[in-house]
C-alpha cells in the first residue's frame, strides 16, 4: 500500500483547511486540472521571458545572459541532486493514499505520481522565476506569485502534491541558485562563461533551443528520458 509523507499529520490538516476554503466542484476541478497539464496557459510565460531577457542588445548583454546561464546550471545542479536520492527518499502523491483520497473526488483517485518528492514543477519555475531578480524585481516576484498560485496550487488541488513537497521545491530552488552563483562567481567559471557568451556556438544556440523548448512544457521529455536512465542504471548495478 503506498504510505505518506513525513509530517503525514501536518500535511493532512494543512489539506482539510484549504479544501474547507476553496471546497472540491466540477468549475474548480476542471481549472485546475487545465492549468495542470495545459504548459501554455501556465508554465510557457518562464520561457517567453527568459528567451526575451536572452534577446535584449544593450551594454550589459553578456552580463545577462551569464546570470540566464547560471539559472540553467543551478537547475542542472538541482535536478542531478534530487533525481539521486529518488530511489531512496520519496513517498505516493495524496491521490494514492488511503488516507488521503478522502479529501478528494474519487475521480482523482490513483492518478498522481508513486514519487512525487520534491514537487519539481515548483522547484524549476521558483528557480527560474527567482533568477529574474537581478534584471526586474518586480517581474521576478510577480513570476513567483504565478508559480504558487497557477503551478503549485492546481497541483495540490488534483492530489498530485502535499504542502511538504512544494516547501521542499521552494528550499531547493533557493540552495541550488545560490550554490550556482558562488560557483559561476570563481575566475575559472566566470571566465568560461564570458568566453561562451562572447564567441557564441552552434552549441550554444542548440542549447539555448533545448532548454526553452522544455522550459515551455514543464520538462516532461526530459523528464521520462532521465527517468528511464535512472532505472537501467540501477538494473545494472
Amino acid at each position: 500500500m503506498p504510505h505518506g509523507p513525513i509530517f503525514s499529520d501536518w500535511n493532512y490538516g494543512v489539506l482539510r483547511d484549504f479544501f474547507r476554503l476553496l471546497p472540491h466542484t466540477g468549475s474548480r476541478d476542471t481549472v485546475a486540472q487545465f492549468l495542470t497539464v495545459n504548459a501554455l496557459a501556465s508554465t510557457w510565460i518562464f520561457s517567453a521571458v527568459f528567451f526575451l531577457f536572452w534577446r535584449i542588445e544593450d551594454k550589459r548583454r553578456d552580463w545577462r545572459r551569464s546570470q540566464l546561464l547560471e539559472v540553467a546550471f543551478a537547475f542542472f545542479l538541482a535536478m542531478i541532486v534530487t533525481l539521486a536520492w529518488r530511489p531512496w527518499i520519496g513517498w505516493a502523491a495524496p491521490s494514492l493514499v488511503p488516507r488521503f483520497q478522502t479529501l478528494y473526488p474519487d475521480y482523482f483517485w490513483n492518478d498522481g505520481n508513486h514519487n512525487c518528492f520534491p514537487s519539481h514543477s515548483t522547484l524549476i519555475y521558483i528557480l527560474v522565476a527567482a533568477g529574474f531578480w537581478p534584471f526586474k524585481r518586480w517581474l521576478s516576484a510577480l513570476l513567483m506569485l504565478w508559480v504558487l498560485l497557477g503551478i503549485s496550487a492546481p497541483r495540490i488541488y488534483v492530489g498530485g502534491h502535499y504542502p511538504i513537497d512544494i516547501l521542499a521545491g521552494i528550499l531547493i530552488a533557493g540552495v541550488a541558485l545560490w550554490i550556482a552563483r558562488w560557483i559561476c562567481a570563481t575566475p575559472r567559471v566566470a571566465g568560461l562563461l564570458s568566453q561562451t557568451i562572447v564567441k557564441g556556438s552552434v552549441l550554444l544556440d542548440l542549447f539555448l533551443f533545448l532548454w526553452l523548448f522544455e522550459l515551455a512544457e514543464g520538462f516532461r521529455s526530459s523528464y521520462i528520458i532521465a527517468m528511464g536512465l535512472a532505472r537501467g542504471a540501477r538494473s545494472i548495478l
